[in-house]
């Protein structure tokens, strides 16, 4: 056996788990907060070295921007997908309030990693900044195309012109993530969700 054949190869090592970083990423910014996870801990905790997650991932910024990703694929796109399909707009609604307002559990964090991430906008990189910015945009578009067919269906009565009420919509489910994240009752958070949401009832429907 040569010395040469004795090298280990250059390049990312094999034992790098892309997937269990990112894992360990989303957790750490979503229970956390961005400007409170180091890329220290997030190496410590996934069990991997700084240069092998920089040599992934390139930097912080683009690491930020893989995991929110993954979260977007895993676990926003999910929630937006629920707001295009048949049921009625109050079911639809109430599955909203139930999602942002639930409780943490050892697999799923309480809030929304998008959520803290705009609240640390001024904090991120160019790379994740726009993804967030063009997140959210895509968010708006989903409320405004459900409170469209909604209103059309005679479900709901718009209080403000459609896009208006989409960043209504957006900015309350925002103030109720942060909320839930900052560990208020969950019960309460909802009860002010419903009364924040009762704008948008149809005096016909709820006078009959």
């Amino acid at each position: 056996m040569t010395a040469d054949s004795t090298r280990r190869p250059r390049g990312r090592p094999r034992t790098f788990d892309r997937d269990r970083a990112l894992g360990v990423v989303i957790d750490s910014y979503w229970r956390g907060s961005v400007d409170s996870v180091s890329v220290n801990e997030i190496c410590r905790r996934a069990k991997i070295s700084k240069p092998g997650l920089y040599r992934e991932f390139g930097d912080e910024d683009r690491l930020l921007d893989a995991a929110l990703t993954r979260y977007s694929e895993t676990v926003l796109g999910p929630v937006l997908a629920m707001l295009s399909d048949d049921r009625p707009f109050g079911q639809t609604l109430d599955s909203l309030i139930d999602f942002v307002t639930r409780e943490e559990t050892p697999a799923l964090p309480s809030g929304c990693l998008l959520a803290k991430m705009r609240s640390f906008r001024w904090r991120l990189g160019p790379v994740t900044g726009e993804h967030v910015d063009q997140l959210r945009e895509g968010a708006v578009a989903a409320y405004a195309a459900w409170l469209e067919q909604g209103a059309n269906r005679g479900e709901i009565e718009l209080p403000a012109p459609l896009d208006i009420t989409a960043t209504y919509v957006d900015a309350q489910l925002t103030m109720m993530l942060t909320r839930i994240s900052a560990g208020e009752d969950p019960e309460l958070v909802r009860a002010h969700a419903r009364l924040a949401f009762a704008v948008l009832a149809n005096p016909a429907c709820t006078s009959s």
